[in-house]
């Protein structure tokens, strides 16, 4: 019963950060104002018939892949986490994690023109929101 418990909080926990991430990164891209991602609805077409009406799509997709990305180097790294926080801060691991996640999906998918402003406050705000939730989940 109590594995049951633990795992739904967990799989909650994980719904809750991705969505979080997603919509901060969702707001780096609507933020700035000369983001480019036609190359990736090109590459979709084959696949997904979309028009350039439906952009967002693409958008929405390159969110979702940085929020998951994200959480997955996190998963990937843990070890390393409490051998890395007895000398620095776990702040700075999130800021390596997501400047590493955003960057390899924004090269990956060819988005150009982002706000490297928005792009900076996506890294402290997303990196402040893990720290927080690391917290709320102990």
């Amino acid at each position: 019963m109590d594995y049951k418990k633990y795992y739904i909080f967990n799989m909650l926990f994980f719904i809750f950060r991705v969505s979080v991430l997603g919509v901060l990164n969702l707001l780096v891209i609507n933020m700035s104002k000369n983001i480019n991602s036609q190359q990736l609805l090109v590459d979709l077409r084959p696949i997904i018939d979309l028009t350039e009406s439906e952009i967002f799509i693409t958008f929405i997709l390159i969110s979702l892949s940085v929020s998951l990305i994200t959480l997955f180097l996190i998963k990937i790294f843990q070890p390393f986490i409490e051998i890395y926080l007895l000398y620095y801060l776990r702040f700075s691991f999130y800021i390596l994690i997501n400047l590493l996640s955003l960057s390899s999906v924004y090269l990956v998918l060819r988005v150009y023109g982002y706000s490297r402003f928005y792009v900076l406050l996506y890294l402290i705000g997303s990196s402040l929101f893990l720290l927080f939730s690391d917290r709320l989940k102990k």
